[in-house]
């Protein structure tokens, strides 16, 4: 991982974002890492990975605890998540 400090990254920025698109660079302000940047698709499949293991976890606990009914959620709320509305449940699926 390339590293810079915030100084020596503000004043070398567009070389700073071409390395970034093929690893990472950490930047150091006052001695001590700041942030780092990467390339957008690396942070979107970092998301997807994160997610992709939440949802493991989730499953792993109900495997635990398949009786555990504190972390169910009502199909209600799980179509204002999605934006379904609760019109989608009661409307027959015509073919």
């Amino acid at each position: 991982m390339a590293q810079f400090s915030a100084s020596d990254a503000r004043a070398n920025f567009n070389h700073v974002l071409e390395l970034a698109k093929t690893e990472a660079v950490e930047i150091h302000k006052h001695g001590k890492p700041a942030v780092v940047i990467f390339d957008a698709m690396s942070y979107e499949k970092l998301l997807d990975y994160v997610e992709d293991l939440e949802d493991t976890i989730t499953i792993l606990e109900h495997k635990l605890n398949p009786a555990d009914e504190s972390e169910w959620v009502p199909l209600e709320d799980l179509l204002a998540d999605a934006e379904l509305g609760d019109e989608s449940v009661s409307k027959p699926i015509s073919s």
